[in-house]
């Protein structure tokens, strides 16, 4: 078993439910998740819905692009994953990111990490995409960590005064990144695999400051030995297997 305070809940309970749905991240906390993470896209008529893909087939099990249809059109299509889950989950939707505003008031001990994705910001452009995240999630602005692969970006968001802010390191040495360090990251994000054998991560300065969190952990083997080489959190598909459950 892993203490929930070290678990984050990839794109939700992606294992048993859809991912990135209000479903999926709801049954992520209701399973014992104290943090979950999501997606961000922009819509054709630049407004945030929850969402990893900018192709709609995957997930939604349609043709288009989320960046070219408006959002009242999103909100009608359905966030399955018919490859994996068949269509058990067919009536689950595409959810705006207010959707998450609800489930954060609704479970104050709950943090999100909220992953804004490059091809929106490419789409829209870094200054509307700040100023609209921030606008939706004031409330929750405590509850709420933003982060992307997209340097520039995580420095916006800090220099706007966000209170938490987090990069997903596109390679491992970019910890040495000027921009990353501008960014002055409450949290560092990379794929496990991205770590080498022999990294000391205690002697990282870049890490002083900042929690290192590591993705695709699916196993408590695996999630035992990160944590023993001081990783500070695992993100995980499994929340529940994580947990003990």
């Amino acid at each position: 078993m892993i203490h929930p305070s070290k678990l984050v809940a990839h794109r939700g309970y992606q294992a048993k439910y859809p991912e990135n749905t209000a479903l999926s991240l709801t049954r992520a906390i209701e399973a014992g998740a104290l943090f979950i993470e999501l997606d961000i896209q922009f819509s054709g008529d630049q407004l945030p819905v929850i969402y990893h893909d900018n192709d709609l087939q995957r997930v939604s099990g349609q043709s288009g692009s989320v960046l070219t249809m408006p959002r009242a059109e999103l909100l009608t299509c359905p966030a399955y994953e018919p490859q994996r889950l068949g269509d058990t989950f067919i009536d689950e939707t595409i959810s705006p990111l207010e959707a998450l505003v609800d489930i954060l008031v609704a479970n104050p001990e709950v943090t999100a990490f909220v992953e804004i994705k490059e091809e929106s910001i490419e789409h829209c452009g870094r200054a509307l995409i700040i100023d609209s995240v921030q606008q939706i999630l004031r409330p929750v602005a405590k509850q709420t960590v933003l982060m992307s692969f997209d340097y520039p970006l995580a420095v916006a968001a800090r220099e706007a005064g966000w209170p938490w802010v987090g990069v997903v390191l596109q390679n491992w040495d970019d910890l040495n990144h000027a921009e990353v360090a501008l960014v002055r990251p409450d949290y560092i994000y990379t794929n496990h695999t991205n770590i080498p054998e022999d990294c000391d991560l205690t002697g990282i300065p870049t890490l002083s400051g900042a929690v290192l969190v590591t993705y695709e952990v699916g196993t408590l083997e695996l999630g035992q030995q990160l944590l023993a080489r001081h990783v500070g959190m695992l993100e995980t598909f499994e929340i529940e297997k994580l947990l003990g459950g």
